[in-house]
């Protein structure tokens, strides 16, 4: 299968995170919701983008205590999102205990457990990260890794990481456990504030389940069409 696409709903406006979400119209991608438009009331969008059938991302990046972090993800039902994450910077037992709460109450209630995802090392960081925070691993590829692996024996669904990772968490994890893919930048545009970045095709190719894109669709002069270029070309390089 091709990558999905989440869509990265990156407003201040609620409303014009809406207009944007309501003129790409019936593709079938997921849209992110972070802390901007969630802290700026956008929390009131994400009933409406359920009440329209859309998928989402709640991309809060939950990194706290164990006992507040496990809340928190709970409290994230509420919203009926597809996909919740945390940073699996915050600990194992931050993971494993968000990820036994969540399993526990879904099952009890019976609905669908959003996926867990445990974010690694931000895009926007490299390896003048690791020196200045000394971090012994050897490379940014070699901590991201590191890190997959605490998520993943924590119960964790998968992770988010570049697409230059993808391989090796493929390989040493297993073709199952999940990879969302941000920095995704079309050929040619401006990578603003991120370092580690792929175009989709190099996405499709290095076999991700998942890419992010925010402002090469949303600041676009035609959302829906720079959409549809985006999900041919996922497509069609899947099957290169």
């Amino acid at each position: 299968m091709a990558p999905h696409l989440i869509i990265a709903l990156d407003f201040h406006d609620a409303g014009a995170a809406l207009r944007t979400v309501k003129s790409i119209g019936d593709a079938g991608v997921f849209y992110k919701v972070g802390l901007e438009l969630f802290i700026s009331g956008g929390y009131k969008i994400l009933p409406k983008l359920t009440g329209m059938g859309k998928k989402v991302f709640l991309d809060l990046k939950i990194h706290d205590i164990p006992n507040t972090a496990a809340k928190a993800a709970l409290s994230s039902l509420d919203y009926g999102a597809d996909i919740i994450n945390l940073h699996t910077q915050g600990g194992r037992e931050m993971m494993m205990r968000s990820a036994e709460a969540l399993t526990e109450i879904c099952a009890k209630k019976g609905i669908p457990k959003p996926l867990l995802i445990g974010v690694t090392l931000l895009t926007s960081l490299d390896e003048g990260y690791l020196r200045e925070y000394k971090v012994s691993c050897a490379s940014s590829d070699d901590y991201v890794l590191h890190l997959a692996g605490m998520a993943k024996e924590a119960g964790l669904d998968g992770v988010v990481s570049s697409a230059r990772e993808t391989v090796a968490i493929k390989n040493a994890l297993g073709k199952d456990f999940i990879t969302i893919t941000p920095g995704v930048r079309l050929t040619g545009s401006d990578n603003h504030d991120q370092k580690r970045v792929v175009t989709p095709e190099d996405a499709a190719r290095i076999g991700t389940d998942y890419i992010v894109m925010g402002r090469p669709i949303t600041g676009s002069d035609n959302p829906k069409e720079v959409t549809q270029k985006v999900l041919a070309a996922l497509q069609y390089n899947k099957t290169l």
